[in-house]
């Protein structure tokens, strides 16, 4: 049977270790060492972009879903 003291000590040591793996996994995904520096994409060059009006457009459907499937549930 785990005593109380063994019990606090086996839960920090469970706590600690996956703090150091996110934050670890936060800072290799952050700045990883020896990786080339991302491509850029020049988003005015490319020819599928849509107009102003449809992403308005496609804004107002996706709320007007949003609340609708807000409302039912």
């Amino acid at each position: 049977m785990l005593t109380i003291k063994s019990k606090k000590i086996m839960s920090l040591t469970l706590c600690t270790l996956l703090a150091t793996s996110i934050f670890g996994g936060v800072a290799a995904e952050a700045h990883p060492f020896g990786a080339p520096p991302p491509y850029t994409r020049d988003y005015k060059d490319s020819s599928n972009s849509h107009s102003e009006g449809e992403v308005i457009t496609a804004g107002i459907v996706g709320a007007v879903v949003g609340a609708v499937v807000a409302k039912i549930t």
